[in-house]
């Protein structure tokens, strides 16, 4: 009888745990980090001291050309623009192998910097990590901007033939 009370008490407890570590990670906020960003590459920022990789991207490398396009030089000086001094909201989603924080990173209105990057042709989606920019690839690719006029090997090639 003691036996059988104790295995109910076991099951109780399992039971609570697993509902506390639910709910616990569902009550779970996300990393945020903000402030005004410094621009290292068109895939890369730092804000406060922090890397900031944006996620679900890959840009040109800063000395990549893509045709006699300068591609990735284009990529910097574009998210620079689009940053333009002002403050950024980023929502960390890992940290990555080079120990940046991998994030999705927004203007104050809204404006989702890496999937703008894509959208304009000076970066790719990074399907390895995440297929969210797939649409804005297309669009980039079917209106030939960016990159996308000029012919290119992705920054992943690139990084790999140069090394």
């Amino acid at each position: 009888r003691n036996r059988k009370k104790d295995l109910q008490a076991s099951h109780w407890v399992t039971i609570c745990m697993a509902l506390c570590v639910l709910t616990g990670s569902a009550q779970a906020k996300p990393q945020i980090i903000s402030g005004v960003a410094y621009v290292i590459d068109g895939d890369t920022l730092v804000i406060r001291k922090r890397h900031i990789h944006l996620f679900g991207i890959d840009a040109f490398e800063r000395d990549q050309t893509c045709g006699r396009y300068r591609c990735g030089l284009e990529a910097r000086k574009t998210l620079r623009n689009l940053i333009n001094g002002r403050p950024l909201t980023c929502e960390k989603q890992a940290i990555d192998t080079y120990g940046r924080t991998v994030a999705v990173c927004k203007t104050s209105a809204g404006l989702d910097i890496g999937g703008e990057m894509v959208r304009r042709g000076l970066a790719v989606a990074y399907r390895s990590f995440s297929m969210r920019y797939l649409d804005e690839e297309a669009y980039a690719r079917s209106h030939r901007l960016g990159a996308w006029a000029h012919g290119f090997k992705s920054p992943l090639q690139y990084r790999r033939d140069t090394r």
